[in-house]
């Protein structure tokens, strides 16, 4: 053969190789004789948009291909193949029979387990099947499916361990706490944007996020050491998808509405129990003169609530290429409060931009907002709804002959002072405007394989302007009558940044994983702020400031803080989990001495099922064990407190000079130095289990957490002879502890043209104060009666403190054989309790020494139930959520059945003690006050069960849409639609009250806070 190839020479060898070739590929060209084009489209089952870069391939080979932009394909495939494989990240492989069609339309449904199976963590993202840590996830469907105006309200209910109580008012944050209240100084848990810490989630759209992770022990928080005391609420915003622009459109309109209000006298009633109290108002009544402004029978809380109109709208643009995405979106919102003359209108526009090329990945996100609030208004630390139940119902709220055309009470007629709601709401003018700008902007290369390093920069900004005037007004009050205009201005910026280097490593060794992640990051915070004060003697038309009694100041506060961190997560065959952390924290609220601190972490799981000893089982999927065990830091004391401070005004030294005496400008000293002022400390220890059965169809997480925080950061008061009338000095002094239990339980049927899921979640938490160094912390102060609110070593945070009562003396028999109350103690007196004395044992007399615990606002369970039902084209949401075993303060109550004066108060009163009335549970009409102690009988549970949500809605079938449109969606929505609870007030969920200054050290206390409204809306979403 070698000769005869030698012979016929080099053309002849072409031919021949040729020949071969032909035959060899005959086959082929047989069977491509009898082949066929396939053509189709891929689709979103959800919502009709087409899906690009889906893998088509013929089943059983390597032939495939891609679809291109608007999710089309085109394949030959072999009279001999007879199926279609269709594949596509986070979506349910697809299998199809080709028969005798040439056109293949496929719709890929989302793959719920695989979406579910990744979780943002610190630093990075992690398979939930190797997490070790508590984490609860808050996806876009769940933040969307309730109608909520801030990101923080989208948590209620929805994750474990998480309390949010709402404030009410329109544009105020809700209160926020991640596994109960701990420390004295302060517990907002740590906001993580885009990788960013930011300063609130006032200022980011909930239509704009994708997923909201909570990390909760200290596997997942220390590594972010100094502010993870608190927990960590983590975001990750909406980015773009490759391919054609796609459109979304969502909006809503509807109105709020308050569904209670307090039970007050009318007219008749409260002339008569005028004369109870010796014809307090006689002097309008009797007087012809003001018969035509005392005639009416006003409703003074119909007078101060509306019903208000609540609107939003959102809208995203989304698209992208082979090497880019992007996600640009604008919002509205505009929401009037239920209260007159509050409300809050918000602008908001949003950018996020993804570049690829080759191991380059760079990304962007901006967003900015506007923002202008009208506040809730109050008067001498009184809330509006706290003047309304006082004031007489035979005034009218307006009267033209007035300057300002108000009418208000007069205590020489009247008998009581309440002022005018409707001008405490409506006469001041107060405009609060906001700013806001956040960015990120990062750049991540992969040097090698599983190796990269990763460089990124934040800013949050805002600057806000606030306006008040107040014009002059004589509304016949006996109170100020302000003779002229009030002019205040504040104005200031707050900006924060945050730079950030990387590094990450990924390795798989067999059946080793590896996961590596070093951080340095350091974070610049400065805010400046400043006001000025002034009055127009002239005029009320003119709202500038002036040079009358002009006042004003400012002040900078410079913040800073450095740290060094890095992280290990390492598992063996996804079976055996490890993860360890350590960081270390140097902030510029502590002294050299102390300024560097570290904190650590380490966890363990294990995936049981995974293990060859283990049976197969048909009806258990999952069986996790895990436990962490660490470290977190707490600098949150406020700033420069470590040195000494010097305070001016109203200092000033007296001189006895020669010609007599004078005054001279001083200072004096005001917050002591602790130059060995220290880091707090919170060590978590975390127990946990995960099941899994009949493929996940039922699943329950359960944990058990403790969290003690050593070397708490107060402000202990010093005494005045220090020169600062309010001075204090901020230590390290004691412990405190909380712990409690978590689970979720979540079941779903996914299968039938009924499909539903409902997922239960439970908190409970106890907290306990071991050691405060000695000190007791009061707070909670209100008017004659001292604080509400107690902290002392061996009892809960934030404990009601006060007297207990034993029903009413009927006679002076039984007041002379009881303890000793008070000089003025009479028949029809609350009756307290003996408890103690200096010695510790009852002593017969009624004093300091007998308060005790009267109740606690911290509740023992909190508890959340979504249910989700569909069918064909129908949706049904339906969410509870509540609490259970914490008590309230009503000092609503504390008016409206005190009387110690002449207001107007609950019907009740008419039947209160008198002598000719023995029987009566109501005490006696008396000025001494003795009955209006802090006691239990204010004191009321606040636990509840609410129905926050119901949204009922439907999408229009698709044949009926036109071809630019892939969904229509229709819904109508209730949220707080009823609540069932044994609370007298408005309404259970207390946050933050105006007139504690929105203080959330007081959540509990009832000061006439904004209640929470009835919303009932209707809405479109469309989707291009």
């Amino acid at each position: 053969m070698n000769n005869y190839l030698l012979r016929v020479g080099v053309p002849h060898k072409v031919h021949l190789m040729l020949t071969l070739f032909c035959f060899l590929l005959f086959p082929k060209l047989l069977c491509a004789q009898d082949s066929r084009i396939i053509k189709g489209v891929v689709v979103d089952n959800n919502n009709s948009l087409p899906l690009p870069g889906v893998n088509v391939y013929i089943v059983g080979t390597t032939v495939g291909t891609i679809t291109n932009f608007d999710g089309e394909y085109s394949l030959e495939v072999p009279s001999d193949k007879t199926e279609l494989g269709f594949r596509y990240i986070g979506y349910i492989d697809q299998t199809v029979t080709i028969g005798n069609q040439k056109k293949i339309d496929i719709s890929l449904s989302e793959d719920v387990m695989q979406l579910e199976e990744i979780v943002v963590v610190g630093y990075g993202t992690q398979e939930r099947a190797k997490v070790t840590g508590a984490i609860a996830t808050v996806d876009s469907e769940t933040i969307t499916s309730t109608p909520v105006y801030t990101a923080d309200q989208a948590l209620q209910g929805r994750a474990t361990g998480v309390s949010v109580t709402n404030n009410g008012s329109p544009g105020s944050d809700p209160i926020v706490q991640i596994r109960g209240v701990m420390g004295t100084s302060g517990n907002n848990p740590l906001i993580v944007v885009d990788g960013i810490i930011v300063q609130g989630l006032g200022d980011l759209n909930p239509a704009d996020i994708e997923t909201m992770s909570v990390l909760k022990d200290a596997s997942t928080t220390a590594i972010y050491g100094a502010q993870g005391a608190n927990g960590v609420v983590v975001i990750t915003t909406k980015k773009g998808k490759s391919g054609d622009i796609k459109i979304d459109i969502d909006g809503y309109r509807g109105v709020q509405m308050v569904q209670k209000q307090h039970e007050v006298m009318e007219r008749d009633d409260y002339i008569n129990y005028s004369r109870m109290w010796g014809n307090a108002a006689q002097g309008r009544l009797e007087n012809e003169k003001y018969a035509d402004i005392s005639k009416y029978n006003t409703n003074w809380q119909d007078e101060i609530f509306q019903n208000g109109i609540i609107e939003n709208y959102n809208v995203g643009l989304s698209g992208g290429g082979e090497n880019t995405n992007y996600r640009i979106s604008g919002n509205y919102m505009n929401q009037e409060g239920v209260l007159k003359n509050t409300g809050i209108e918000r602008f908001m526009f949003r950018s996020n931009a993804n570049y690829t090329k080759g191991r380059l990945k760079v990304a962007q996100t901006f967003s900015v907002s506007s923002t202008e609030k009208k506040p809730e208004q109050t008067s001498a630390g009184r809330s509006a709804l706290e003047h309304a139940i006082k004031m007489p119902p035979y005034l009218t709220p307006y009267n033209a002959s007035n300057l300002g055309g108000f009418q208000g009470t007069d205590i020489q007629l009247d008998g009581q002072d309440a002022e005018n709601p409707v001008r405490v709401l409506e006469h001041t003018e107060i405009s609060n405007k906001r700013v806001n700008l956040m960015g990120t902007l990062s750049a991540e290369l992969e040097l090698f394989q599983g190796f990269s390093i990763k460089g990124q920069g934040g800013i949050d900004y805002f600057n806000y302007n606030n306006d008040l005037f107040s014009p002059s007004y004589d509304d016949g009050s006996a109170l100020a009558r302000p003779t002229r205009s009030l002019i205040e201005k504040g104005y200031g910026s707050h900006a924060m940044m945050t730079l950030i280097g990387q590094a990450t490593y990924n390795k798989q060794f067999g059946k080793h994983n590896v996961n590596a992640v070093a951080v340095v990051e350091r974070i610049e915070k400065k805010n400046m702020n400043a006001g000025t004060s002034s009055f127009n003697e002239i005029t009320n038309e003119i709202k500038n400031t002036t040079n009358t009694d002009l006042t004003g100041g400012s002040f900078t506060v410079d913040y800073g803080k450095l740290g060094y961190l890095g992280r290990i997560n390492y598992d063996y065959d996804g079976r055996y989990l490890f993860a360890a952390s350590y960081r270390r924290d140097a902030s510029s609220r502590f002294g050299s001495n102390n300024r560097w601190a570290g904190f650590y972490s380490v966890s363990l799981g294990w995936n049981v099922l995974d293990e060859a000893f283990i049976p197969d089982s048909e009806w258990m999927s999952q069986l996790k064990l895990r436990g962490s065990y660490g470290s977190v830091g707490n600098d949150n004391i406020g700033d420069y407190r470590y040195s000494a401070s010097i305070v001016s005004g109203n200092h000033s030294y007296v001189f006895n000079g020669a010609n007599g005496v004078y005054q001279a400008f001083g200072t004096t000293a005001g917050n002591l130095p602790n130059p060995d002022l220290r880091w707090e400390t919170t060590y978590m220890t975390n127990v946990g289990v995960d099941l899994g059965f009949f493929e996940d169809r039922l699943t329950l997480s359960a944990e058990y957490y403790k969290n003690e925080s050593n070397d708490l950061l107060i402000n202990v008061r010093q005494v005045s002879s220090i020169g600062g009338v309010n001075a204090t000095q901020a230590k390290n002094a004691g412990s405190a502890q909380v712990s409690g239990f978590e689970f979720n339980l979540g079941i779903k049927n996914q299968e039938k043209a009924l499909k539903w899921s409902t997922n239960l979640n439970i908190s409970t938490m106890e907290n306990i104060v071991n050691d405060l160094g000695g000190e007791i912390l009061y707070e909670g102060y209100y008017e004659n009666n001292g604080s509400i609110l107690r902290t002392i070593e061996g009892e809960p945070l934030r404990h009601f403190y006060g007297y207990q009562t034993l029903g009413i003396f009927r006679s002076w028999e039984e007041i002379y054989t009881s303890p000793v109350q008070t000089s003025n103690t009479a028949p029809g007196d609350i009756k307290f309790k003996d408890i103690s004395g200096p010695d510790g044992t009852p002593d017969g007399v009624i004093d300091h020494y007998d308060q005790t615990i009267i109740g606690n606002p911290t509740p023992d369970i909190v508890f959340g139930l979504n249910m989700d039902f569909s069918y064909k084209n129908f949706d049904l949401n339906i969410f509870f959520n509540g609490t259970y075993g914490n008590e309230i303060y009503n000092t609503t109550r504390w008016y409206l059945e005190g009387g110690q004066r002449f207001f107007n108060a609950n019907p009740k009163m008419l039947d209160a003690w008198t002598p000719e009335n023995p029987d009566s549970d109501v005490p006696r009409l008396s000025e001494s006050g003795d009955n209006l102690r802090t006691s239990n009988r204010f004191v009321e549970d606040g636990s509840y069960l609410r129905l926050k949500n119901v949204t009922l809605g439907y999408t229009l079938p698709k044949k009926v849409l036109s071809k630019y449109i892939s969904r229509c969606r229709f819904y109508v929505s209730g949220q707080n639609v009823f609540t069932v609870t044994k609370y007298s007030g408005l309404d259970p969920e207390v946050g933050a009250a105006a007139a504690s200054g929105n203080n959330p050290a007081e959540t509990g206390i009832d000061r006439g806070n904004y209640p929470t409204p009835l919303t009932i809306i209707g809405g479109l979403q469309l989707n291009f």
